[in-house]
């Protein structure tokens, strides 16, 4: 959707079922009649070889269909797939009620500039080209541009995986979507893709590809926390059989960075239950030592 947006009237179903590395368009025929179903309206040219575009009122900002759906938008996509055969309703269902939330991300991710550093950035990994990460704002507080080649983009998760290089030694390394100021496209060639190296990344954002389950449970006030900070941890959420708790399980990085930092910083206010592992427990109990003794 993201990339029909910035580009309308750009490609077609083969060109998208390529670019997403789809075997044929049967499948991006599926996604483009379920964007339909949700009140998307899909326009096609064609006079030009069935090229595709999202038509919002007249503006981005006018997105309205990209709010996050209510209670019973869900209910009712979920009432019209017991009437469509041949696809998993299970897993469609479950995704429905774990949706994405575009308000926390989707509607930044959506204005022109986002959209425009996202289109940048993929063209950067597609030519294999090296980019510069203008004014990017890193947690030591400084300012300065990063030149990196750019390797895999995950916008749910607000997040890139590049090569550094400026780094010294050369390493992998994350950066933030929403604190790249602007992109450029540089002439200069991937000079190190043997070094690239994909990591799987939480939904805490840490990259780690040695992750362990864990399982919490959450009162309403942790609940609202976590998805307000880490979005994509919402599609790892269910009711808990208690009336409102919730049952958070997911794979996490098995130092437990980010995990920690939510239980403890919001401790004094939330209810967050560990249930699993052991070692997440030992490893909370370890830090708020830590903090009590330099207090």
């Amino acid at each position: 959707m993201l990339r029909i947006l910035q580009n309308p009237y750009r490609f077609t179903l083969k060109e998208l079922a390529t670019h997403f590395g789809y075997r044929d368009i049967d499948t991006v025929k599926k996604d483009v009649k379920f964007l339909r179903n949700a009140g998307i309206d899909i326009d096609i040219k064609r006079t030009d070889s069935y090229r595709y575009a999202i038509l919002p009122s007249r503006e981005f900002k006018e997105l309205k269909y990209l709010q996050p759906l209510t209670d019973e938008d869900k209910a009712s996509l979920s009432r019209a797939l017991d009437y469509v055969n041949g696809i998993d309703k299970h897993y469609l269902r479950k995704k429905i009620d774990s949706l994405y939330n575009f308000q926390q991300l989707g509607i930044r991710s959506l204005s022109k500039p986002s959209l425009a550093r996202i289109d940048r950035l993929e063209s950067a990994r597609r030519q294999k080209k090296q980019a510069v990460l203008i004014n990017y704002r890193s947690n030591s507080g400084s300012i300065k541009d990063r030149i990196v080649e750019v390797f895999h983009i995950d916008a749910e998760l607000d997040t890139i995986q590049t090569l550094d290089v400026a780094s010294d030694p050369l390493d992998n390394r994350h950066f933030l979507l929403s604190r790249i100021e602007r992109v450029e496209v540089l002439d200069q060639p991937w000079q190190h893709e043997n070094l690239h190296s994909f990591q799987k990344t939480d939904v805490f954002r840490i990259a780690n590809n040695e992750q362990v389950n864990v399982e919490l449970r959450l009162d309403i006030y942790a609940y609202n926390i976590l998805i307000e900070t880490y979005p994509k941890a919402l599609s790892e959420i269910f009711p808990d059989e208690e009336p409102n708790l919730y049952f958070f399980q997911s794979k996490v990085n098995a130092e437990f960075k980010g995990i920690t930092n939510y239980i403890l910083g919001n401790a004094a206010h939330a209810k967050i239950e560990i249930l699993e592992p052991v070692s997440l427990r030992a490893r909370v109990r370890e830090l708020a030592g830590v903090i009590k003794d330099t207090v």
